[in-house]
């Protein structure tokens, strides 16, 4: 797979992070606005040159009835010298009010340091070889095809699209990008996409009711200072899960391309209704956003070890982990 891959896989990935309603943002458009969305879609993106490095920057919210649940923000540098892919990256979030800092170095497959930055400690990840990262490697090399849409795939789209094509709008900047926005309120929303919903919302709670219990190992990383003070905090008391009546109400997102159709950043809203298993309603606000920038031009930060106490974490002590 082309370098460049990888790349438009991490920037999908980083609006995907974001807010999870790409079955919405597929379900909805305007003529100009919709049309500037289809061409994305329809854009070689394989054609162009190759992204050898570049800068991915992403911030997400959460807001449960009015109270912020979970801030997080990240900046990460991706880029490849000496044949080697290189990532640093830095992470902060706020969980209801507990704050933490975090930084990752990642130098190869075998180079992994992590810095605790809220407690100042470093950790070097261990044992991290092809048999704990090829798996990923391999799928990430060889399975994903990034290509563009075909015929089929566009007059499903347009079927299923139906007469919310007024809800895009689109921009057009005068360096040749332009700004597509989708906006979709609660009575916009067709049926199959309030089915979708309801079916992902009952496929959730099988997959939490057969979740596995924790590996021993992760249990270990808990005990690390990191995570300390994060373990009082009820998420699922903060965080309800919508058993019955799960509604979108609102679903807003704007993707900037440039003169290539090539997606610059992304940002969206989405608002959820829904009652929890006592009956209770409640509302559920998520925000985000993401760009790339630096392409070609971004040196990820080394690491350095020097005068620093460095914990080793070894990766082999999660073997087996299911």
């Amino acid at each position: 797979m082309k370098k460049k891959n990888k790349f438009i896989m991490i920037g999908a990935a980083l609006g995907a992070i974001t807010l999870f309603t790409a079955t919405a943002f597929a379900y909805s458009p305007n003529t100009q606005g919709y049309d500037a969305f289809k061409a994305v879609l329809k854009a070689n993106h394989t054609s162009g040159t190759a992204i050898e490095s570049a800068t991915f920057n992403g911030n997400f919210s959460v807001t449960v009835d009015g109270q912020t649940v979970l801030k997080a923000d990240g900046l990460a540098k991706m880029g490849e010298a000496g044949g080697e892919h290189n990532v640093s990256g830095d992470f902060d979030f706020t969980l209801m009010g507990v704050e933490r800092n975090a930084s990752l170095y990642s130098s190869g497959d075998d180079k992994v340091f992590l810095v605790d930055r809220t407690h100042d400690l470093n950790y070097q990840v261990i044992n991290l070889n092809d048999e704990h990262a090829g798996d990923y490697r391999e799928w990430s090399d060889e399975e994903f095809q990034d290509r563009p849409m075909n015929k089929a795939e566009e007059a499903l789209l347009d079927f299923m699209v139906g007469d919310l094509k007024d809800n895009f709008s689109v921009a057009n900047l005068a360096d040749g990008s332009k700004t597509i926005t989708v906006d979709i309120s609660k009575e916009d929303i067709p049926l199959p996409i309030r089915l979708l919903m309801d079916a992902a919302s009952a496929e959730e709670r099988v997959g939490r009711a057969h979740a596995p219990e924790a590996h021993a190992g992760w249990e270990q990383l808990r005990q690390l200072p990191f995570f300390q003070g994060l373990e009082g905090i009820d998420l699922e008391a903060q965080l309800p899960e919508l058993t019955k009546d799960v509604a979108i109400e609102h679903v807003r997102l704007q993707m900037t391309v440039d003169a290539n159709n090539e997606v610059q950043s992304v940002q969206g809203e989405l608002e959820v209704s829904g009652k929890d298993k006592a009956g209770i309603t409640h509302r559920v606000e998520m925000e985000g956003a993401g760009d790339v920038s630096g392409i070609n031009a971004t040196t990820p930060d080394a690491y350095d070890p020097a005068g620093k106490s460095v914990e080793m974490i070894d990766a082999a002590t999660f073997d087996d982990r299911s």
